[in-house]
């Protein structure tokens, strides 16, 4: 029996491969608002290209336990597709990606400042368990017609746990869902600062002439 414990102990510890996986898309809906309607009129976004390859680590394990695996993550489809349904639940127009900004038409831009997926396991009886913690930078910059009328940055750290079976294999799940749990908190903060900032809202409403 004790031979057969430490053969599983030293499977998990030796054996390696790559776990891969999908970071699924998410519904960044739920954003508070102090004001009664969306942002008047649509927007426009891009997402800068460079920034976003900080989405994709080649693994995210730490720790000695499991280490001859792998664990990569990537988060960029994840967020590309995301935005438009934060961007959407914020102004009134739907939102379209463009990589030019357009006339009297908020343009933001997405930039992804940090990414630090991990992944720490533990062991337990024939099997390890998983521990998945992502932190999470973004900011964005928001202008109309060259003028800067809205910028911010937000930080989002979300932990997941999983069960890793007697090989390691298992873990990727728990860090794919805490991956999409920062991108969805990250993005609905934005959101928040984007609905309640009097900048931008105040550049959206047309001026009245005045009488004379």
């Amino acid at each position: 029996m004790k031979k057969t414990v430490i053969f599983l102990v030293s499977s998990i510890l030796i054996a390696g491969c790559t776990h891969t996986g999908v970071v699924s898309t998410v519904s960044p809906t739920n954003i508070y608002s102090g004001f009664d309607s969306k942002v008047p009129g649509g927007s426009t976004y891009a997402v800068d290209s460079t920034s976003l390859s900080k989405l994709k680590k080649d693994d995210a394990v730490k720790g000695y336990m499991c280490s001859a695996h792998k664990y990569p993550v990537d988060g960029s489809d994840s967020l590309m597709s995301s935005i438009p349904a934060m961007l959407d639940a914020t102004f009134e127009d739907p939102t379209q990606q463009a990589s030019d900004p357009r006339k009297n038409v908020p343009q933001f831009v997405f930039r992804v400042e940090r990414f630090d997926p991990k992944i720490k396991f533990s062991p337990k009886f024939f099997a390890a368990d998983g521990e998945s913690t992502v932190e999470l930078t973004m900011s964005v910059v928001g202008s109309i017609n060259g003028k800067r009328v809205f910028g911010t940055t937000v930080d989002s750290q979300r932990s997941k746990s999983s069960e890793a079976g007697a090989f390691c294999s298992g873990g990727e799940e728990g860090l794919h869902e805490a991956t999409a749990a920062a991108i969805k908190d990250v993005l609905e903060k934005i959101g928040e600062r984007i609905s309640n900032s009097q900048q931008l809202r105040a550049a959206l409403t047309p001026t009245k002439p005045v009488k004379k």
